[in-house]
């Protein structure tokens, strides 16, 4: 197949639809209707002489082929972005796309480095390198980094999958908290509330998994919901049936008008370690990235040191 430049678009809107899931939810990114995108699709297969996904009553899916056509259409467009860094360098200063994925709900703490990373990556001089920022769940967060979808990702990783590598970036304070209206905030008695924790509803962000709640199970009758977002799991703690860790510095204004209380602040908290994530194989990453990196690493308010766990969840675990 020779490509031409109506490949090359017909190769976008391939990309896009199977990354957003099906032709519905690419119309928003394509910005036109299902009835066009199925055509450039119909095209598509018409030119490579296969079919690259069924699509119907019984939802999207890829064929066998169509995921092999997936990961080289993303090895080319990683290669196009490669040669317009490339060629961009021969001018000087910093051309191309920079890909950057974080989680939700950073931007208030303050000891995340990530927005003054961000202003002094601005202010570079002959800084002409386009940003795509991209917030969604750790788990989606590295699967774009394996996919060459994101360049830098910054998160809570557990997880450390191969080919990736990790650098701790700073520590976010979680604290356990529920709605005023919660039975627990009558309990006084700190031991009686200590025994009362295990049992009660709670919210689980599914990226720390057993992190969340070592004394009980993630798979227990106690975990009402699993969520991938700070803006969900504060949602559930305050319909007033659910504990759940927040970070604090997200909660505070709930915290300081009463809708939320702290349960136990001076035994149950933990210190959770953002990382930067980025491809193992970036020997030698592009001017843009690198810069951001160097950008990350000057913005740290204090060394990473090791997160705090207080001993109080330590001896409710066992």
């Amino acid at each position: 197949m020779v490509v031409s430049d109506i490949d090359v678009r017909l190769l976008r809107v391939f990309r896009a639809v199977v990354e957003a899931g099906g032709f519905a939810n690419a119309q928003a990114i394509l910005n036109v209707g299902a009835s066009t995108i199925s055509s450039q699709m119909s095209q598509l297969e018409t030119r490579l002489g296969y079919v690259v996904c069924h699509r119907g009553r019984g939802g999207f899916r890829l064929t066998d082929k169509g995921e092999a056509l997936y990961r080289l259409v993303i090895e080319f467009f990683q290669s196009v972005q490669n040669f317009e860094m490339q060629a961009g360098e021969l001018r000087g200063g910093m051309n191309g796309q920079l890909r950057i994925g974080f989680i939700d709900n950073i931007v208030s703490d303050p000891n995340s480095p990530f927005r003054p990373a961000l202003e002094r990556f601005r202010q570079q001089p002959r800084n002409n390198a386009r940003l795509l920022l991209e917030v969604t769940s750790p788990q989606e967060l590295e699967r774009g980094l394996l996919d060459h979808r994101l360049d830098v990702a910054v998160g809570i990783f557990y997880s450390r999958l191969p080919g990736l590598s990790y650098e701790p970036l700073y520590l976010q304070r979680d604290v356990l908290v529920c709605h005023r209206d919660h039975p627990l905030v009558q309990i006084t008695d700190e031991s009686e509330l200590a025994t009362a924790l295990p049992s009660c509803h709670k919210v689980l962000r599914s990226f720390l998994g057993t992190h969340e709640f070592p004394f009980a199970s993630p798979g227990g009758q106690a975990m009402v919901a699993s969520i991938s977002h700070i803006e969900a799991a504060a949602l559930m703690i305050l319909t007033g049936d659910c504990i759940g860790f927040l970070p604090l510095h997200y909660a505070k204004t709930w915290i300081a008008t009463g809708e939320l209380v702290m349960l136990l602040p001076n035994q149950l908290y933990r210190d959770t370690h953002f990382s930067i994530a980025t491809r193992a194989d970036q020997v030698r990453p592009p001017p843009a990235l690198h810069t951001f990196l160097s950008c990350l690493r000057a913005a740290k308010v204090r060394d990473v040191g090791t997160p705090e766990v207080h001993p109080f969840i330590s001896s409710m675990a066992a």
